[in-house]
């Protein structure tokens, strides 16, 4: 079976992904990439609504005709090399990329204008989150807090400058997963947390 090879900033940019976009349902995702590896039916009420293909996993929605709800691309930090075998159809070439590529590289890659992305950052217990939002792209970052010396995010969120903030985290972070949505994205769980934000270039200024 001929291979089809997907570009990873190609994706970054437009926030499709070879035949796949966040417009299409269930039955197309079916005709272009046939059976998914796996299904989760753990809260499915009539069939599997969550698929997956290798990283690539798909959520569509409970009702007919299950449009989709989301794509990603999971455990997006372990991407390396030169490409990606995602099914028998579907190859990813990294581009430069990989799990490796730290925020600040995202953000002055030439995916988009730095001003058109949002970097959001919040503390849940003693980690820290950061997503940066350009579109309908949304990438997740872990940010490793073994730094903060008495490992209350929180606080040393409370209590740092920008500038600092940004130098401490941007090295630390690691990439976790990759969303694209078929609205702009917005920050993760609204309402949630107690999101800060920062427009790119700001980020971009900070680390530069």
């Amino acid at each position: 079976m001929t291979k089809q090879l997907l570009s990873f900033r190609d994706f970054l940019r437009t926030g499709t992904f070879g035949p796949v976009s966040p417009s299409l349902k269930m039955i197309d995702i079916a005709n272009v990439l046939g059976p998914p590896d796996g299904w989760i039916t753990e809260h499915a009420e009539t069939i599997p609504v969550y698929w997956t293909f290798g990283k690539l996993e798909i959520s569509f929605g409970e009702e007919a005709p299950h449009r989709m709800n989301w794509f990603q691309i999971e455990e997006a930090g372990y991407l390396e090399g030169d490409f990606e075998i995602l099914t028998d159809r579907l190859v990813l070439t990294l581009d430069g990329f990989s799990g490796h590529t730290k925020p600040s590289e995202f953000l002055a890659a030439g995916l988009w204008a730095p001003e058109d992305a949002a970097v959001f950052y919040a503390a849940l217990s003693d980690d820290i989150m950061l997503n940066i939002c350009a579109g309908s792209i949304q990438i997740h970052f872990r940010v490793d807090t073994d730094f903060i010396e008495d490992g209350d995010a929180q606080k040393y969120l409370a209590s740092s400058t920008v500038s600092q903030l940004v130098s401490d985290i941007d090295s630390r972070a690691t990439l976790d997963s990759i969303y694209c949505y078929s609205q702009p994205a917005f920050e993760e769980i609204p309402g949630a947390f107690d999101w800060n934000l920062l427009n790119g270039r700001d980020y971009l200024e900070v680390v530069r």
